[in-house]
């Protein structure tokens, strides 16, 4: 992505414009999308932005106990760890950065600076200094755009808040949304197109109408990607990454919402279910909620996750491994159908014994089919 222009370059129309409120409404937008460019020079473009709407609609100091969290927060994880690194430096240096509040009747709707908010509360500040917003019709999608790229936001938090959106956007379920993403998206990699749609991420909108239409998707595949691809992200990409957070055991989300768990480490770790491990789902989750202790206490590798997981599968699977004594029995019968017994052996005995392997085969696939 090429240079951001200078901001004054930006808005030398919209300074003559004498309306304040579209005046906050278009400098809060350009924060949001640039929030969303990732690029290098973000930070120091959105703080040359969070000035000039401080300038626009003043700057004042506001009640923490009148400002309320946002509900479509897409950053739903805040670690008590993240609160208390905020509220030493804050308590050292002050509050640098002013919050980005919404006003509504008599509280104030927080857009921007939620950390800094908990942090206030934890050192029992009365008030934090902040800048007014006229509130969007779509908070939801700004507050995502808001989020969406940062890389301190968890992939749990991210999926779940890319879900809520294209679900508002398309009007599909969770479900229908999953698994027409991955029907596409499978189908592309076996057509070898998967790289000509990742292609369309820093395109235009209408160059990627055009691009899916070459791909020939169908209607509702055209709609969720185009949903995916508005917000900036590539579908594949969201498949592998983003989308297994959401099937993740619940022990795990909360490893990672209260825990500071990395979304790769869980991942790793969603393998020790009962399935798996062949034991019982409880004592499969006991033993899975163990190893999360430990790689976190540890602050293990994913590497070194991997190899504890390993250490795990293999108490498990080589004491199920172990030959039953049903085993036995049936390998010894079956052994003894040698070569030189079978042509001792009438051929209407031996086609009915042919009968009988097929029907038990049978019963030992559906068996299989069940164990799965």
């Amino acid at each position: 992505m090429g240079k951001i222009p200078a901001i004054s370059q930006r808005f030398t129309g919209a300074i003559q414009a004498t309306d304040q409120a579209q005046r906050i409404a278009e400098l809060q937008t350009e924060i949001e999308k640039l929030r969303s460019s990732q690029s290098p020079a973000l930070e120091k473009q959105i703080e040359a932005l969070r000035i000039e709407l401080k300038e626009q609609s003043g700057e004042k100091d506001i009640e923490v106990k009148k400002i309320r969290a946002n509900p479509n927060q897409p950053r739903q994880t805040i670690t008590t760890e993240s609160i208390q690194t905020i509220a030493r430096s804050m308590k050292k240096d002050g509050q640098i950065t002013p919050l980005i509040v919404i006003p509504q009747d008599e509280t104030y709707l927080l857009l921007d600076g939620q950390r800094r908010w908990e942090a206030a509360k934890l050192l029992s500040w009365e008030t934090l200094r902040s800048v007014i917003a006229i509130m969007p019709n779509d908070l939801h999608r700004r507050s995502l755009l808001t989020f969406i790229h940062h890389e301190d936001l968890n992939p749990l938090d991210k999926a779940e808040a890319i879900l809520k959106e294209v679900s508002s956007i398309t009007s599909m379920s969770t479900e229908e949304i999953l698994t027409i993403l991955s029907t596409v998206l499978r189908r592309l990699e076996r057509q070898k197109q998967a790289s000509q749609l990742t292609n369309l991420v820093t395109v235009t909108q209408e160059e990627q109408k055009t691009g899916l239409q070459n791909l020939d998707v169908s209607d509702d595949e055209e709609k969720l990607l185009l949903a995916l691809l508005d917000l900036a992200l590539n579908p594949t990409s969201v498949k592998a990454n983003l989308m297994p957070m959401l099937s993740l055991p619940s022990d795990l989300k909360q490893a990672i919402r209260e825990q500071g768990l990395k979304g790769a480490h869980a991942l790793a770790l969603s393998v020790l279910s009962d399935k798996t491990l062949k034991i019982s789902e409880a004592k499969a989750t006991k033993e899975r909620i163990q190893t999360t202790e430990h790689v976190i206490q540890e602050d293990l590798t994913v590497a070194k996750t991997r190899e504890l997981i390993s250490q795990v599968k293999s108490k498990y699977l080589e004491a199920n491994n172990v030959p039953s004594k049903e085993f036995i029995a049936i390998n010894r019968s079956v052994e003894k159908l040698s070569k030189i017994n079978l042509t001792n052996i009438e051929p209407q005995q031996l086609i009915d014994i042919r009968a009988i392997l097929q029907e038990k085969l049978e019963e030992i696939e559906a068996a299989l089919e069940q164990g799965q």
